[in-house]
């Protein structure tokens, strides 16, 4: 599948009907400077207050209001970028699936691949808007199979290989976020982190990416979910494995944030077995 768009091939297209720009850096940073007509749109810092079929239904309402805010729609092209490619343009393109909406790339090198381009730098205006959540039903067409429950991940198909890219230090327990109750990870969960699937802020290439995937021990032919700290970096690593050729991968939105929480629920420390 088509993931990202160089930035030569963005000068090229930039004038083409439908074509929209979204920066998923700070405010600060968009307002300071962005690429030429960018709108902004908060994608990073949403939480899913619980992931189960409720919780993922009111996300996905949520989202579906701030993509509407921000004229977002599938008669849209969106362009998703970062400072460089790393966690947020990601999450924007996979929002994006998960309510239906076709035609999303990430920027790959993002803002300093278009500065590298000789190309300037505007200051962002307009409206700000965030992705909150909204206790609603989902909107018809989204794609609830990229998002897996707590209790999918709980209790796994035989075949879904459970992918944690976090860091190292995250993985084996010796270092948890001060928002999380305790260190860990999900028990029988594969590991690599996510920033090995990029290099220079820029998505790697297929053969590296599955290369580094198979090395972790993934069967390109299985299903996938991908979970990290609250989300975000599982995303990149979701479009790195499309990349490389896997065809069906979600995200464990909760994450580890989550699954931390709630001490009835099992995990494991240490070096993987």
């Amino acid at each position: 599948m088509t993931v990202t768009i160089s930035a030569t091939d963005l000068i090229a297209r930039q004038n083409e009907p439908g074509l929209v720009l979204v920066d998923t850096r700070t405010r600060e940073d968009w307002e300071a400077g962005t690429l030429p007509g960018a709108i902004f749109l908060n994608v990073y810092d949403y939480f899913v207050p619980e992931s189960t079929e409720a919780g993922y239904e009111g996300m996905a309402a949520g989202a579906m209001r701030a993509f509407r805010e921000a004229g977002l729609d599938k008669a849209k092209t969106v362009v998703w970028f970062e400072e460089e490619t790393g966690m947020r343009s990601p999450r924007g393109l996979w929002f994006q699936e998960l309510l239906g909406l076709e035609g999303g790339v990430i920027l790959d090198g993002g803002v300093q691949a278009w500065v590298n381009a000789h190309c300037v730098l505007e200051p962002g205006e307009g409206t700000a808007t965030a992705i909150t959540h909204v206790d609603d039903a989902a909107p018809d067409g989204w794609h609830p199979e990229l998002a897996l429950t707590r209790e999918a991940v709980l209790h796994p198909s035989a075949d879904l290989q459970i992918f944690d890219v976090r860091r190292p230090a995250e993985f084996d327990g010796s270092f948890a976020h001060d928002c999380c109750a305790r260190g860990g990870r999900i028990p029988g969960a594969l590991f690599a982190f996510y920033e090995d699937m990029l290099r220079d802020g820029r998505y790697r290439p297929a053969d590296e990416i599955r290369a580094i995937a198979i090395a972790a021990g993934l069967d390109p032919e299985k299903p996938v979910v991908t979970y990290c700290h609250r989300g975000a970096r599982a995303a990149t690593a979701l479009y790195g494995l499309r990349l490389a050729g896997f065809r069906d991968v979600g995200i464990f939105v909760g994450s580890w944030h989550e699954w931390a929480a709630d001490p009835s629920l099992p995990m494991e420390i240490g070096a993987a077995a």
